[in-house]
């Protein structure tokens, strides 16, 4: 088997032997290496078939990402498989592309507080604890600790990517209803960059996840913080009715006091 093209020392693509052009990843596969080179099979931990668009953003993604960032995303793969995750190959592409980004943020100053820490702490312990490794991980391979929110968001991604594609769609579905809503409620237009509406977001699919697997929080006793948040805004209260009338509809679901009361903390941000 002979090199196509070198991406960096851990990442080369090459043809295999059935005729099929693949991403081959393995320590030290592409060191020294040149177009044409023959490949030392021992060395391939990964092979990936992808095609189309998925492999033309992996090979993009490929031309700039660093080889301890991958070294990273395959050695947390490895013990996210260890703890019982299903994850498929295109797990590792999302991992490596989450870490770089990750890195990439966090060495230009930006940080993004994670508001939901303690619920994904509380409702994915498993994928936490993985976040939680994760970032040793990163910073043994990488130089670089990364805060501990970030963890959070690593369960998070672990989460959303070992879901098989019924329940991402019913997210997608879900999270798109609401911000629709949410959107022709108040007659606004959401700024998907904007650090508040990825908050919301993020929420949103938390309560998503929530809803599907009929896990829900316990009702306690918020009436108070609802009757303070809900006068906020004129609005609030037609945005609750409709968002809890598209969650009946199309979930057979209802959202409880809290749910509404943390809904109504991030609304109160974004608007």
């Amino acid at each position: 088997m002979r090199s196509i093209k070198i991406f960096n020392n851990n990442a080369v693509s090459a043809i295999t032997s059935d005729g099929r052009e693949a991403i081959l990843l393995g320590n030290g596969i592409g060191f020294a290496k040149r177009p044409g080179s023959e490949i030392d099979e021992s060395r391939i931990e990964k092979v990936y078939y992808v095609q189309t668009e998925m492999q033309t953003k992996f090979l993009e993604m490929l031309q700039d990402v660093r080889p301890d960032v991958m070294s990273a995303a395959e050695e947390i793969i490895r013990q996210a498989g260890d703890a019982g995750l299903e994850l498929s190959n295109q797990a590792t592409i999302s991992l490596i592309d989450h870490i770089g980004f990750a890195i990439e943020r966090f060495q230009t100053g930006i940080l993004l507080p994670n508001l939901m820490l303690a619920e994904t702490r509380l409702l994915y312990p498993r994928e936490f604890a993985l976040g939680e490794q994760a970032l040793a991980i990163i910073e043994r391979r990488c130089g670089v600790r990364l805060p501990k929110d970030e963890a959070g968001y690593i369960a998070l991604h672990l989460v959303t990517i070992s879901m098989d594609r019924g329940a991402a769609y019913n997210i997608l579905k879900f999270v798109k209803g609401s911000l629709d809503i949410i959107k022709d409620t108040y007659g606004i237009t959401l700024d998907e960059t904007g650090l508040e509406i990825m908050r919301l977001t993020t929420h949103l699919k938390f309560l998503a996840q929530r809803v599907l697997n009929h896990q829900r929080w316990e009702d306690t006793d918020m009436d108070t913080m609802y009757g303070y948040l809900i006068a906020r805004h004129p609005r609030h209260r037609d945005c609750l009715d409709w968002l809890n009338e598209f969650v009946r509809q199309n979930f057979q679901e209802s959202l409880n006091r809290q749910e509404e009361v943390y809904l109504l903390v991030h609304l109160n941000q974004v608007l």
